[in-house]
């Protein structure tokens, strides 16, 4: 089962409130991440009579602030628990690797004590979305407005990997126009595993070494193409993850093109195909990625659980 879910609403501009539609499938057991979706707006209805809302109340009765993240539980938080000290880290080391400017933007993470809460409430409140451990939902005001960015997921064994997954999200689009699917969600695979990892997501490195035949196939303006998730596989989104470790940690020349195609990101939502450009620097591409993935390291130990 996919472990979280990145929703991206858009604002229905003939009404005073927001609509949506929303068409769900299932991946594969193999994938961990998330997925960026941007829904269209349909319309909707004002019911004859006012009916109460019975939707559960999202978690709020602790609250913590940690660097641009405001935590909401229903259990007490720990202000020192490693795991909040650890991400206002990755805020930092997002920024820094990938050369973009702090934001000031709150991130709202309402975490829930139990999964069986949460799947109950995000039932309730998003029916038509399938089963995930966490979801990044980018939600406008207003008509027009800035976006609510808002992270949903419980306190479970893996939830260093899940809020390091969805935070990257949110400190994404706090700071970019839009963020193409496939980077978007290879970026989020990147970062999900803790800095001493350097990038490697072990389990994305061991499924492409051992691939059938003994080669790792890659296309990168393929991915390029895809526009909705349902086009990616679990097998993309590990290429996805292998393009941005490539350009974050193989050569300079490939670390300069994806930051100058992120300063474009920023006031540009649409600057083009990022293949092309790499491609003038490495014209043998896909030959340059399997020989960086050839020299780096399974060895990797699995990302140790928090306690709260």
């Amino acid at each position: 089962m996919l472990s979280s879910f990145a929703i991206r609403y858009s604002s229905c501009s003939s009404f005073g409130f927001l609509s949506v539609w929303f068409v769900a499938f299932a991946l594969g057991c193999l994938l961990l991440g998330c997925h960026s979706l941007k829904l269209l707006p349909a319309s909707v209805e004002k019911p004859e009579k006012a009916e109460k809302d019975p939707s559960p109340l999202a978690p709020s009765k602790y609250q913590l602030r940690v660097s641009q993240y405001l935590f909401l539980a229903d259990f007490e938080l720990k202000r020192d628990l490693a795991l909040f000290r650890e991400l206002a880290d990755l805020r930092d080391q997002v920024h820094k690797e990938l050369q973009l400017p702090s934001a000031n933007t709150l991130i709202q993470v309402h975490l829930f004590d139990d999964r069986q809460r949460y799947e109950t409430f995000m039932h309730t409140r998003y029916p038509d979305l399938p089963k995930r451990r966490a979801f990044f939902v980018a939600q406008p005001r207003s008509v027009g407005g800035a976006e609510d960015l808002l992270v949903y997921t419980f306190w479970g064994d893996r939830i260093r990997q899940d809020l390091r997954h969805e935070l990257t999200h949110a400190l994404l689009h706090s700071v970019l126009k839009d963020v193409p699917l496939w980077l978007d969600e290879g970026l989020a695979e990147y970062f999900e595993v803790p800095p001493d990892a350097e990038g490697i997501n072990l389990r994305h490195l061991e499924q492409m070494q051992f691939a059938p035949g003994g080669s790792f196939k890659c296309d990168l303006a393929h991915l390029e193409e895809l526009s909705q998730v349902q086009q990616m596989t679990p097998a993309e989104y590990r290429e996805a993850w292998a393009w941005v470790h490539f350009m974050l940690r193989a050569r300079p020349e490939a670390k300069a093109v994806l930051i100058q195609y992120l300063q474009q990101l920023r006031t540009n939502s649409n600057p083009g195909p990022l293949q092309p450009r790499l491609a003038n620097i490495f014209p043998d591409l896909d030959e340059t990625l399997c020989q960086h993935f050839g020299k780096l390291d399974s060895n990797r130990l699995l990302m140790p659980s928090f306690q709260r």
